[in-house]
């Protein structure tokens, strides 16, 4: 299983004496990874800035990173953040864009619990999120790997938090 990328959990001792180091792996904008923006990204926020949707923030250290919860809630892979970097931190030629992809914790979603939701299927553009019916059980919802481009329209809609993006490990580009 792929590790999930969620909010950092730290303690309060942790947090009062300002030790707060996180095991969570950011979420960096398509079209680059951890290396490529330790290596050329300035931290300008140029691509923080051009980004439509604003789901692009300041993380750690000041790099930039991806947070479907903010904005509009999804990347649209427009490519405006690469075309705004001048430092050469994207690699508009990467395909795909990133090896993210959504993930649903079946203890969590309220589709699972026999409760009628479905708005992670219903924000999907991909209809990457199939409903599978079962004998005697509530549906599952479940995302198809091979159509999830990892955008993370499900993620801010989910009123359970049962979403979650996780790296695709099988993918060329993992990070």
């Amino acid at each position: 299983m792929a590790p999930e990328i969620s909010a950092p959990q730290s303690s309060r001792r942790s947090f009062l004496r300002g030790n707060v180091k996180s095991d969570v792996v950011p979420v960096r904008p398509p079209w680059t990874d951890e290396q490529l923006l330790v290596e050329t990204c300035t931290r300008c926020n140029d691509c923080i800035t051009a980004c439509p949707e604003n789901v692009l923030v300041r993380g750690e250290g000041g790099y930039p990173a991806f947070d479907p919860k903010q904005g509009y809630g999804m990347c649209t892979f427009c490519g405006d953040c690469a075309k705004a970097c001048s430092q050469g931190t994207f690699d508009a030629a990467r395909s795909p864009a990133w090896s993210l992809r959504a993930e649903i914790a079946p203890a969590a979603c309220l589709a699972e619990a026999a409760i009628h939701c479905e708005t992670c299927r219903d924000s999907c553009d991909a209809s990457a999120i199939d409903k599978i019916f079962r004998i005697g059980k509530p549906a599952r919802l479940q995302i198809s790997v091979e159509t999830c481009t990892g955008c993370g329209a499900c993620i801010s809609v989910c009123p359970a938090d049962a979403v979650h993006l996780v790296y695709d490990t099988d993918a060329e580009c993992a990070a």
